[in-house]
């Protein structure tokens, strides 16, 4: 098929779920991924309790559920003192905590679930290039090597922070960069941290902070200066 109501480019979690919703709503679409499958690093892992609400809204609430270990609170420690703790309890919300599901496991339980209602992301195919027309929007697409033409009436651009379909409209990204260099790592502790809480920790160093796993009970994610 190359006529779609619908183009997404991009399957990560912002594409993935678009793609859930156009299944639910019978509306004639395609999701494309330009890796030959999904992300495999933890990348960003908390998801917050509005979410997870759009998530039952959606029908698909239940395997993150499931998946999430719970963070009800920040506890801030330094130098073996506690200086704080946060709780994290929003009002009139069934989850009252931010769900800790690294974005790898987002990304899988997402396309799990686009599989099971019947949709599929297509894989090693890029966006080359497109063109609006008055009703609908002229694209070229590529799968290994070879160009496919395509319309849609809508085109969206899921494809972050270096969007082809951003820099083809020619718009700015509204955002910046941090001046700070951080390093993301999976690692296992000597000892055990509350499973339910984020471990912060200022220093002079720079903000080291200790982040729960579900899938281990004893390792962390630790965000700290690279």
């Amino acid at each position: 098929m190359n006529q779609f109501d619908v183009l997404i480019v991009d399957a990560g979690p912002v594409g993935l779920f678009l793609a859930h919703e156009m299944v639910r709503r019978q509306v004639r679409f395609a999701i494309i991924e330009q890796k030959p499958g999904q992300s495999e690093h933890s990348k960003a892992l908390a998801v917050m309790p509005r979410t997870m609400e759009v998530f039952e809204m959606a029908g698909i609430v239940e395997p993150f559920r499931r998946t999430a270990t719970p963070a009800r609170s920040a506890r801030i420690v330094a130098h073996q003192r506690e200086l704080g703790r946060i709780a994290f309890d929003p009002q009139n919300c069934d989850y009252p905590y931010v769900a800790m599901i690294p974005q790898d496991v987002t990304e899988r339980l997402l396309a799990e679930r686009l599989a099971a209602a019947g949709g599929a992301v297509e894989y090693e195919t890029r966006l080359v290039g497109f063109e609006a027309q008055p009703d609908h929007v002229a694209a070229t697409l590529e799968h290994g090597g070879e160009p496919r033409s395509v319309t849609t009436r809508f085109l969206i651009g899921a494809d972050g922070a270096h969007s082809t379909v951003r820099h083809g409209l020619d718009l700015q990204f509204a955002g910046s960069e941090y001046d700070q260099s951080f390093l993301l790592a999976d690692v296992e502790l000597a000892g055990a941290l509350a499973g339910d809480e984020l471990h912060l920790c200022p220093s002079e160093h720079g903000p080291p902070g200790a982040l729960p796993d579900e899938r281990e009970p004893v390792a962390y994610r630790g965000d700290g200066p690279g």
